[in-house]
């Protein structure tokens, strides 16, 4: 199930949940590279007949999978000195790409996952990436190594967030092997993970850490109202919004140089646009700043945002095609500003889903 077509099939995510298997994956210290290929790489997925999305959650997990593909991964020498590198997780063609920013130029692709979704990064400008149809997520270099592997014996994991207070790493379960998702907090990757949980959250998609190690994490109730958890070390509760509303799970950012969270809705104001809104500590919340794409129109499936730079801020994400635009892009647009990208780069292959946004600085 792709996280970004939710929103149409909230019932149907409901009885998915039920049919679902879960093992456990194991630990991996290696290049990112495939094995030789002889087809597309799309093994135990089921399509969902909206826009190209897919739903891998209609069958067992196959923890630790590999799924070979046609190219093999590359990393440009001078990706490890760029200041950023941009990280895009595709979950239609099964690779993760690299873009240096600001000009989105392309640095380098990473092929072997899994259904990559949600991901994050860290202050030594590693990457995470939610590896979902393998149950675990991966720690990744800017050259393309994999440092940690986190199995994930319980759920989905479909999105992350580093803490920089601890270095824990929190992983979001869409929904687990008992039904309802989950949080799981490693503070290594052998650890056994901390499991937090909302009683009044079912599904959970993405999240951050505010200064103070607090956590708070967008997703939907059973009935798919949208909420968020604020969490501490041990137990999460529900953080009531208001001043507007929210219609569909997106990116939750902390944005430290104005001190505030930021929450995005992949259905802003209930249409096809993508949005995100400041939001104060008691969940008040801001005037929107709307994306749009290189074409000018709706961003479609702005599945996760992400905020970077340093005092002149930037929001880096990605869009799908259907909404006017001639391909699926990855986008660079300014913030608060927002509008059209500043930059962006375009997919060519008709298979491209790309997800998951994280930023790579040094």
């Amino acid at each position: 199930m792709t996280i970004s077509r939710l929103a149409a099939y909230a019932v149907s995510v409901v009885a998915a949940a039920a049919l679902v298997a879960g093992c456990s994956g194991g630990t991996q210290s290696s290049a990112l590279s495939p094995t030789s290929m002889t087809n597309a790489a799309h093994q135990g997925v089921s399509p969902l007949h909206t826009h190209g999305a897919r739903d891998a959650f209609n069958t067992p997990r196959q923890p630790g999978q590999v799924h070979p593909d046609h190219h093999k991964s590359w990393v440009s020498p001078d990706a490890k000195r760029a200041p950023r590198i941009l990280f895009v997780s595709d979950s239609g063609t099964e690779d993760v790409y690299m873009y240096s920013l600001p000009k989105m130029v392309l640095k380098g692709t990473l092929t072997g996952f899994s259904e990559p979704q949600g991901m994050c990064s860290d202050n030594k400008g590693n990457v995470y990436v939610a590896n979902t149809e393998a149950a675990e997520v991966l720690e990744i270099s800017r050259s393309g190594s994999i440092l940690a592997t986190y199995p994930d014996a319980i759920g989905f994991p479909v999105g992350c967030a580093w803490d920089p207070a601890t270095g824990n790493l929190a992983v979001f379960d869409i929904f687990g092997d008992s039904g309802a998702g989950q949080i799981l907090v490693y503070s290594s990757p052998s650890a056994t993970p901390t499991v937090l949980s909302n009683p009044a959250q079912y599904f959970y998609f993405f999240g951050g850490y505010g200064p103070n190690s607090d956590l708070w994490v967008s997703g939907r109730d059973s009935y798919g109202t949208y909420m968020v958890s604020g969490c501490g070390a041990s137990s999460c509760s529900t953080i009531p919004l208001s001043g507007g509303t929210i219609y569909f799970p997106g990116a939750v950012q902390w944005d430290g140089v104005r001190g505030e969270w930021v929450l995005f809705d992949q259905l802003c104001g209930d249409t096809t646009a993508a949005c995100s809104y400041p939001v104060s500590a008691s969940g008040v919340l801001g005037s929107p700043t709307t994306y749009s794409n290189p074409s000018g129109g709706d961003v479609c499936d702005l599945v996760q945002g992400a905020i970077a730079g340093n005092k002149l801020k930037f929001v880096v994400g990605s869009d799908y095609e259907y909404c006017g635009f001639t391909s699926s892009s990855s986008d660079r647009w300014g913030y608060t500003g927002g509008g059209s990208p500043t930059n962006f780069a375009s997919y060519a292959s008709a298979y491209a889903l790309p997800d998951g946004a994280a930023v790579s600085s040094k």
